[in-house]
C-alpha cells in the first residue's frame, strides 16, 4: 500500500494507492526521457554523426566527467576525451574560423617529431625545426602554418623526456606563448594522457573562454577560440596524429568550416 495518511475523503482508498503508483511511474517515465535526451545529446556523434549541443556537452563533462569517464571509457576506451574534443572544435568552430591566420599560433607536440630528427631543443622556443627533411610531417606542417601567415608555430618540448635542460613543463610552455603573442585563436595537437591530466586538470570553460581552473587568470589572458586535434595514442618516443585532420583544423575559414 501507497497510503501514508487518512484517504481524501470520497476517494476510495484503492483508487488513490493506483493514482500514487500513477504518479510514481510518470515521474520514472519523465526522468527516463531526460536521461535519454541527455545521453542522445553526449553520445551524438556516435548515434546521428554529429553533434547536437556542443555547450551543453561541454558543461555535461565538465560537470560529470568522472561519471561520464568511467562509463564511455567501457563502450571504449579514451571515448570520453574523444568526445569532449569533438564537442569543444564544435563549439568554437566558427569563431575559430573567422580569425585572420595572422592571429593564430599552432603548438605541436614534440613527440611527433621523427627519431632521428637533428634540430636541437631551446628552452625558450622548444624544437628548433630546421625544415626541409624528406618525410617530416612536423616540419611540413610548420612550413604550411608559416605560409598561411600564422604568427607562430611552436613544436612543444616534453621535460618528461628531455630531463636536465631545465625545460618548463609542456603546459606551462605553452601558457607563457600565449601570454606573450596574446593571439586571437590558437590549434594544439595533444596526446590523451597530457589532455586529461594538464589540460583537463587545469583548465575549463568559462564565458565563451578556456579558464584557469584556479580562476586567478585575467580575462584577457584566456583563448578563444581553440581547436584541438587527439593523436592517436598516447607515445612520449614517437607518436602519431591524423595529418589530414591537422591540416583540415589548420586551413579552417568561415567557407570551409562545415563539417566536424
Amino acid at each position: 500500500m501507497w497510503r501514508t495518511g487518512p484517504c481524501p475523503q470520497g476517494v476510495p482508498l484503492a483508487n488513490f494507492s493506483i493514482m500514487s503508483e500513477n504518479g510514481i511511474w510518470i515521474w520514472l517515465a519523465w526522468l527516463g526521457l531526460v536521461l535519454a535526451g541527455l545521453g542522445v545529446v553526449v553520445l551524438g556523434p556516435l548515434l546521428l554523426g554529429r553533434l547536437l549541443c556542443p555547450r551543453l556537452t561541454l558543461a555535461l563533462f565538465r560537470r560529470f566527467s568522472w561519471v561520464l569517464s568511467g562509463l564511455l571509457d567501457r563502450i571504449s576506451p579514451g571515448l570520453d576525451l574523444r568526445l569532449l574534443v569533438k564537442a569543444g572544435n564544435r563549439y568554437f568552430r566558427k569563431a575559430f574560423a573567422a580569425t585572420p591566420f595572422s592571429r593564430r599560433v599552432l603548438f605541436l607536440p614534440f613527440c611527433l617529431r621523427p627519431l632521428d630528427c637533428p634540430a636541437e631543443v631551446d628552452r625558450e622556443k622548444g624544437l628548433l625545426c630546421i625544415g626541409g627533411c624528406p618525410g617530416c610531417q612536423v616540419g611540413q606542417v610548420r612550413a604550411e602554418a608559416l605560409a598561411l601567415g600564422y604568427a607562430a608555430v611552436y613544436v612543444v618540448p616534453s621535460s618528461r623526456i628531455l630531463r636536465g635542460m631545465g625545460l618548463l613543463p609542456s603546459d606551462q610552455f605553452i601558457k607563457n606563448k600565449i601570454k606573450a603573442h596574446a593571439p586571437g585563436a590558437a590549434l594544439g595537437v595533444t596526446c590523451p594522457w597530457h589532455l586529461r591530466n594538464r589540460l583537463l586538470a587545469k583548465y575549463t570553460l568559462r564565458n565563451g573562454n578556456y579558464a584557469s581552473v584556479a580562476g586567478k587568470e585575467p580575462k584577457n589572458q584566456t583563448v578563444a577560440p581553440l581547436q584541438g586535434v587527439l593523436m592517436d595514442r598516447q607515445n612520449c618516443r614517437h607518436g602519431s596524429v591524423n595529418w589530414e585532420n591537422v591540416r583540415f583544423r589548420l586551413t579552417l575559414e568561415l567557407e570551409t568550416s562545415r563539417g566536424n
